[in-house]
């Protein structure tokens, strides 16, 4: 860009259109986080002082001019285009809000992020936006769920598996809505994604622990072993990216089989229906505990439970081949 990667934008005329909220976040501060992101450093925006919204720090400095001046020979923007969508009108202005919505989808999304959690998450997500909620308050909310349903799933009642199942299918979907929000409305923080994912593996280990207990017998001490063997691997993980400066940051750890250079639709391989992406699928959050839900739900617990286990082993065992794969080369 020109005039050292200055932009222009013109909203005279354009009534209070800079100051429309779409998903929380008004239109004018969307359009200059992207125009930061395209690499814009500076950005001059005509327009009338009241027409503009209370605007956050950003990545590029704000200049004002009045709405009569001579527009400046730097590159222009449109100030009404966000995601894609030119904001005329009601309807557009939804328009705009459902395709930031869906830009929360990821390639890496499991089966049931895909096809279950998103399509539960997203309009709350909308809601949450609009009413103002942040990210971390959700998580919180999140931790508190994840926990009356550890509570209750030891009770070894039909209610009390039932109810707990419940309360997991809450959790994995509130899981989903705080990052959700937390991208939707530029709230992206480390310690939000270090509580996040830190409650994440507590809540699991924890749960299937329980999970155990309620469906006793035989099971009970097997469930909790696998309990503690997954929560060493996840402490292994956690303590590793802290190590590397990204407390919390789990989706940055590099297992000793990883190529490197690899992002996560490659390592996850969500659209390549393969033997592999199918297991990798039935260890991942989204599907065991939409699995957790079901067959408590269905008054088979056990079902999940032996999942829970399964996949616990699995990790453990990665963890304990990581750990001294590592060790033998270094």
């Amino acid at each position: 860009m020109a005039d050292g990667d200055a932009v222009f934008v013109d909203y005279a005329d354009r009534g209070d259109l800079p100051r429309l909220a779409i998903c929380g976040v008004s239109v004018a501060e969307r359009v200059l986080r992207a125009a930061a992101s395209n690499g814009a450093t500076r950005a001059i925006i005509r327009a009338d002082a009241g027409q503009l919204p209370a605007l956050p720090v950003l990545p590029l400095t704000v200049e004002l001019i009045a709405p009569g001046a001579a527009v400046p020979e730097i590159p222009s923007i449109a100030g009404n285009v966000i995601a894609g969508v030119a904001i005329t009108d009601a309807r557009t202005r939804r328009t705009a809000a459902r395709a930031l919505l869906q830009s929360c989808r990821r390639s890496y999304d499991g089966l049931g992020d895909k096809y279950v959690i998103r399509s539960v998450s997203l309009p709350l997500s909308a809601l949450w936006c609009r009413l103002g909620i942040t990210p971390n308050q959700i998580t919180i909310v999140n931790i508190l769920v994840g926990i009356a349903a550890c509570v209750l799933v030891p009770l070894g009642s039909y209610t009390g598996f039932a109810i707990a199942g419940g309360l997991m299918f809450v959790q994995v979907v509130l899981d989903s809505c705080d990052g959700e929000v937390a991208r939707l409305r530029f709230l992206s923080s480390k310690f939000g994604m270090w509580l996040d994912n830190v409650s994440d593996d507590v809540i699991d280990n924890v749960f299937l622990a329980m999970l155990a207990l309620g469906v006793g017998g035989v099971w009970t001490w097997i469930g909790i072993a696998a309990a503690v063997l997954r929560s060493w691997c996840a402490l292994m993980i956690h303590l590793d990216v802290a190590r590397a400066g990204r407390p919390g940051d789990i989706m940055s750890f590099t297992w000793f089989f990883d190529t490197g250079g690899e992002d996560l639709g490659d390592r996850f391989e969500t659209g390549k229906p393969s033997v592999m992406s199918l297991v990798r699928s039935a260890g991942r959050r989204d599907f065991y505990i939409l699995v957790w839900t079901a067959t408590c739900l269905a008054g088979v617990p056990v079902v999940g439970l032996v999942l829970g286990i399964a996949v616990s082993l699995g990790y453990f065992g990665l963890g304990a081949a990581h750990v001294i794969l590592r060790r033998r080369s270094t």
